[in-house]
């Protein structure tokens, strides 16, 4: 899956800072008339912080993505700082609505199934092969000609890499054309992802530890992680606290991913939030492939 888009450190604090050169609105671009609560669609000039912001990629955008928004996984978030009263953690609560299909479409694309598939057609691809066991004869061919040529395992690895484009670290001396190809489908990793690990490293919300029942989050003594409902719809992720709601240093780091057609994902946009200990939430991003222009309007970059 790809990984996240990266970003200057100061696009945090340039984006809320724009806003107040752009004059003193009591309503500037992007408020709704609810007190504290702030609508996001990636503003030029950034919007207020507040308690509440709800996160969306516009309408003029999704028109302008044409059948790329149809990639799109997530409608809109809305987050909501978590008071927690308690300098060492902050947490963000956010509250995801899903568009048709998903977040089915996210997870079976994800699973380790989708993977292997992803990976299988790349494959082919870059080989030209009609099937996976052409791949695998080809590559025992390889092994065996450098056998006989009395090649090393790493010159064998390396002429392997030079057909497949398979890594030199999938093949060691003895393995088999289909010992290499398993290994490399398989991502070279041990065990299952849970559904709930797929979605929250598809929003880009990595922990060090995988992620908990939104029930074991407990308010008196709350300890850093990702939390997640078994609906995968609320998700609160507890980390460090921001200085201030232009901090990006602090920034909890947000992805809006996308499933294509042929099941390969992306990201279609990504959001840093830093939330204050008073629960006030500060958001920036971007989107990928897509800026705004003098006049406002949306245009490819």
């Amino acid at each position: 899956m790809k990984r996240a888009l990266q970003r200057p450190a100061a696009l945090l604090a340039a984006a809320i800072l724009g806003l107040s050169l752009v004059g003193c609105s009591s309503d500037p671009a992007g408020t709704s008339g609810d007190a504290g609560s702030t609508v996001y669609e990636f503003q030029t000039n950034g919007i207020k912080p507040a308690n509440e912001v709800t996160i969306r990629v516009p309408a003029d955008l999704r028109e302008v993505m044409g059948a790329d928004a149809d990639a799109m996984v997530i409608d809109e978030i809305v987050a909501s700082g978590h008071d927690l009263d308690n300098g060492q953690v902050c947490a963000a609560d956010l509250a995801i609505t899903y568009l048709d299909g998903q977040p089915d479409g996210l997870v079976s694309a994800g699973s380790d199934a989708g993977q292997r598939s992803q990976a299988e057609q790349a494959l082919l691809e870059r080989t030209g092969a009609s099937s996976i066991d052409e791949i695998v004869a080809e590559i025992d061919e390889i092994i065996a000609d450098g056998e006989e040529r009395g090649l090393t395992a790493q010159q064998i690895a390396n002429n392997i890499q030079t057909f497949a484009g398979i890594q030199a670290t999938f093949y060691t001396d003895g393995a088999t054309g289909q010992d290499v190809v398993d290994g490399y489908l398989s991502g070279g990793s041990e065990g299952e992802t849970t559904n709930a690990g797929i979605i929250t490293n598809a929003l880009g919300l990595t922990s060090s530890s995988a992620p908990k029942a939104i029930s074991d989050f407990d308010e008196s003594a709350p300890e850093e992680g990702v939390y997640v409902s078994d609906d995968y719809a609320t998700i609160t992720v507890v980390g460090d606290c921001a200085a201030s709601a232009t901090d990006p240093d602090k920034a909890i780091q947000l992805e809006l991913p996308s499933v294509g057609a042929d099941g390969k994902t992306d990201t279609t946009a990504t959001v840093q939030l830093s939330v204050t200990t008073d629960g006030i939430i500060g958001v920036a991003g971007e989107v990928k492939d897509y800026v705004r222009d003098a006049n406002d309007n949306w245009i490819v970059s």
